[in-house]
């Protein structure tokens, strides 16, 4: 895209010249289109090699800082080619500002990541940065993101990185993204590195598969977002990264097994996102006031909140976790209003709830394991809809095989009802990969008796995750099996024979199947 954008500048420029009645050139390289120019000063001219001789191309009459501007536009690997064909560019190189060292861009016709993967590729892939970096002055740079690969059995794997990191990382950086590979590299990160040099400037910062020790506090003061993954840092050392980030909307920590207590503290009145992924935590202390969206995927840890504790829209992604839901949230999560629930598994149905959610409106179930809730009871989901009385939306959405499931052909008044339970705001229900399950049969038809606001109830028996518009030159629908294909329709008829019947007047049933166009039988 770069370089067409520079394309198209220069196509402009030549045109103009063209009908001025000036004369153009062009760069036999194929992309930098050069023209003639009146009164051009030396600096002006590209030198290149062609047949043994020196063939200078002119270039267009622009300042040196929008030659420059145009050069840092380009993708690191356009901006590298076009230093290479011309002298006007070989100065801007040494600070170009966005530099992308990954296994796609500088060695993309191999996976560095398997262990298969020889000592040789590896240490051509090193070879090539090493040179870049060379010849880069480090001045400059504001992005910088990396991925380290280990050369195996080398007496000194970390050379390389440790010298292009005093490169690259200096003052004025903005973001940092570094991975090294294996997982279990043993790199010690320079944290003197970060207080030195990027105090002031630092606003993204990635680190994956290293070691993060700091002894003293950072004063990143800038930095807004952090991204920890497979970092190994207790939580001193952690308090010591965090002291002074007053700036910090995102923290992200996973695979951080080294923190046994998490502590959030108030002074991040700005942190507004805080994820916690399989960090073997026991204890989270959350003080920060403001934080909007938490999304845990520690299924033990306990809460410990704060009374200013605002935060609305909470995420939980774990296995069994809408019992813990039920039990725990209205307690120590009594604010929120959007609640999200990821589940690969679960044993138990939903219990009845003790206390209630006084501020939730919109629910968000995912069951995503594939045989797992075979046998679950979803009717007893109605627990949330009881302990929720500002409820307005439900969304459930089931990932399964359908035909492993028990399909209900009884009659309809062998479904369960649970009259004596009315929902007055719910007004808003989806359910995706819908089928007539028994207890699926009997949630539908319990919600049709008693939400009593209810204007609108979706049922997709199919599982996709979005639709085709039926333009035939727009998106198409995603694959499904025939069975599955037969399966939704077998579901479409039981809605009509279950389900219909409830629905009053002021409701409207959207009843979605699979696709005539894109899955035609």
């Amino acid at each position: 895209m770069g370089l067409m954008a520079l394309n198209r500048l220069m196509s402009r420029q030549r045109e103009q010249k063209q009908k001025r009645n000036r004369g153009r050139m062009e760069a036999n390289n194929g992309w930098i289109a050069s023209f003639s120019k009146r009164n051009r000063s030396p600096c002006r001219q590209d030198v290149n090699s062609h047949g043994g001789k020196k063939v200078r191309y002119p270039m267009p009459d622009l300042p040196e800082d929008i030659w420059r501007h145009i050069h840092f536009l380009l993708p690191m690997q356009d901006a590298a080619r076009a230093a290479c064909l011309s002298r006007s560019f070989q100065s801007s190189w040494k600070c170009y500002p966005n530099l992308t060292f990954t296994n796609e861009t500088m060695c993309s016709k191999e996976n560095l990541c398997k262990r298969t993967t020889g000592s040789n590729v590896i240490r051509d892939y090193n070879n090539k940065i090493d040179r870049v970096l060379r010849n880069h002055s480090g001045a400059g740079v504001k992005k910088l993101r990396l991925e380290y690969y280990v050369i195996p059995c080398d007496a000194e794997p970390y050379h390389h990185l440790t010298s292009w990191l005093q490169i690259a990382v200096t003052p004025g950086i903005e973001q940092l993204h570094l991975t090294l590979s294996p997982k279990d590299a043993t790199f010690n990160f320079p944290c003197m590195l970060l207080s030195e040099t990027c105090q002031g400037s630092m606003q993204y910062l990635h680190l994956a598969n290293l070691d993060l020790h700091p002894t003293f506090q950072l004063g990143l003061r800038t930095l807004r977002t952090l991204h920890l993954c497979n970092v190994h840092i207790t939580e001193d050392e952690l308090g010591c990264l965090l002291t002074h980030s007053f700036a910090l909307a995102h923290l992200r920590l996973q695979y951080c097994h080294d923190i046994i207590r998490l502590e959030i503290p108030c002074l991040l009145q700005r942190l507004r996102f805080l994820e916690v992924l399989e960090c073997s935590l026991q204890v989270l202390e959350i003080n920060a006031p403001n934080i909007f969206r938490l999304r845990l995927l520690d299924f033990s840890v306990q809460f410990l909140l704060g009374k200013s504790w605002k935060m609305k829209n909470l995420m939980l992604n774990n296995s069994c976790v809408i019992s813990y839901a039920i039990d725990n949230l209205p307690s120590c999560a009594p604010k929120v209003e959007t609640l999200t629930i990821h589940s690969s598994y679960e044993i138990l149905n939903a219990p009845v709830a003790s206390s209630k959610f006084r501020h939730l409106k919109f629910l968000n179930i995912y069951l995503a394991g594939l045989h797992s809730h075979r046998d679950y009871d979803y009717l007893s989901l109605v627990s949330f809809f009881d302990a929720s009385p500002l409820l307005e939306k439900f969304v459930l959405l089931v990932s399964r095989v359908q035909s492993k499931y028990d399909w209900f052909e009884g009659d309809p008044s062998s479904l369960r009802q649970m009259s004596e339970h009315r929902h007055r705001n719910l007004k808003s229900v989806k359910i995706s990969s819908f089928c007539p399950q028994k207890s699926m049969l009997e949630l539908a038809r319990h919600i049709l008796e008693n939400a009593t606001s209810l204007e609108c109830l979706t049922l997709d028996t199919t599982p996709i995750s979005h639709r085709c518009s039926g333009d035939m030159l727009d998106r198409k629908c995603p694959p499904l099996e025939t069975e599955c294909i037969r399966d939704a329709h077998k579901s479409n008829l039981a809605v009509r024979k279950y389900i219909e019947g409830k629905v009053n007047s002021t409701v409207k049933l959207n009843l979605l199947g699979p696709c005539s166009r894109c899955y035609a039988l």
